[in-house]
């Protein structure tokens, strides 16, 4: 297999941060669709995640077609597991739909409350055995984890525990791109916390933890320590987010371009 068939597009609809929504920083106007994004970045999956706008999903289907993989976030099937079965319905129609993400799944809310802690572990159970038992192919569960939201209280982390267990897979990233010089050490409990669980990692190429576009260099610096993990098989994917500022000429981008032209070919066991 190769480098480029295990990395992934966090896939948004085309425009979605257009001149500062959501207060992100971004003045500029894009049209890059997710696939265009696949295809720009050199990527063999993606990750859709409409973040609020109705999208039409079988469009976005569609436009997948000569992708590896396909997953679609499903948040609120934490609140109500019933919701996942329209993944299942597309997977009949799309052979390389092959799983859903929870995304923001330890975050807290505008009230202090921390999203997880309102979803019951028996329904996340109820997910799981519905994906991998669902009378079209087995599919596999993936959760966001982000840098900040671990390694820092014991107590917080084992009430956490069961939660992780759950998913087939998470995905670590690291928010804010400052505090990058954290991710080996962060790694090294992540893997902790994920003894059986699969793990991938991701990669912003727009800081969107700090409003501004990242630095190419420590976009360059996290591709590389990433691809040392896929060689040793602590971890299966990189998740590059996103489409969004793939075409208004930042500089991180061009960086996470060149790296895949140089390695994207190169085999992974």
């Amino acid at each position: 297999m190769l480098l480029r068939d295990r990395f992934w597009l966090w896939g948004h609809p085309e425009g979605r941060y257009n001149q500062n929504a959501d207060d992100y920083g971004c003045p500029d106007v894009s049209r890059m669709t997710p696939m265009e994004g696949c295809l720009y970045l050199g990527v063999r999956n993606t990750f859709m995640v409409p973040v609020g706008v109705q999208v039409n999903r079988r469009q976005y289907n569609k436009s997948f077609k000569t992708l590896r993989q396909v997953g679609w976030e499903c948040f609120e099937a934490g609140k109500n597991p019933a919701l996942i079965e329209q993944v299942i319905e597309e997977a009949k129609d799309f052979p390389n739909i092959g799983c859903a993400v929870i995304d923001d799944f330890k975050c807290t809310d505008s009230k202090g409350v921390v999203k997880y802690k309102s979803v019951p572990l028996e329904n996340l159970q109820k997910v799981n055995d519905r994906l991998h038992n669902n009378g079209v192919r087995r599919l596999d569960s993936w959760m966001v984890l982000y840098c900040h939201q671990f390694g820092i209280n014991k107590q917080e982390d084992e009430e956490f525990q069961p939660y992780m267990d759950e998913f087939d897979g998470v995905i670590m990233w690291n928010w804010r791109e400052s505090e990058y010089t954290a991710i080996p050490e962060k790694w090294e409990i992540f893997k902790k916390y994920t003894p059986v669980t699969r793990r991938m990692n991701g990669c912003y190429l727009y800081n969107f933890g700090e409003r501004k576009q990242a630095t190419p260099e420590i976009v360059k610096w996290q591709l590389d320590f990433y691809r040392e993990l896929l060689h040793k098989g602590e971890s299966e994917g990189v998740v590059l987010h996103t489409n969004t500022m793939a075409d208004l000429d930042y500089p991180a981008y061009d960086v996470a371009c060149e790296w895949m032209d140089k390695y994207g070919d190169e085999e992974i066991d």
